[in-house]
């Protein structure tokens, strides 16, 4: 609570003196910091989100055969893999000789269930 307040109580201070010469340099390192911290914070849902659906894909897995495993497995190996896997199968419906029917759609309520936090950026 004292750090929230002490980053409320820093960023009134900067914004009543920030035109001041001496707090200028400093503005723009806590400006940046804050961008920076901002980006990481949509890097970290990204990251969480891909975690999440590679769990579900292993527990769906267990019910699925080893080639559908590893075309989970490789689908959740990163963001660009998951959404080109969403866009085809889940969306333009192409046939995926391995996975299909129950499975398939399993999957793509997975996918659709995490791909909000996936695309926050």
């Amino acid at each position: 609570m004292k750090k929230l307040l002490l980053l409320l109580l820093v960023i009134l201070l900067l914004a009543t003196f920030s035109d001041h010469p001496r707090v200028s340099p400093y503005k723009d390192q806590l400006y940046s910091w804050l961008v920076g911290l901002a980006g990481s914070a949509g890097r970290a849902g990204e990251t969480q989100a891909l975690k999440n659906v590679d769990n579900l894909f292993q527990q769906l897995g267990q019910q699925l055969g080893e080639g559908q495993r590893a075309q989970l497995k490789n689908a959740a190996s990163s963001k660009d893999e998951l959404l080109k896997f969403r866009q085809r199968y889940c969306i333009d419906r192409d046939f995926n000789p391995l996975l299909f029917g129950e499975p398939l759609s399993k999957a793509c309520s997975i996918i659709e269930s995490q791909y909000d936090m996936l695309m926050r950026n």
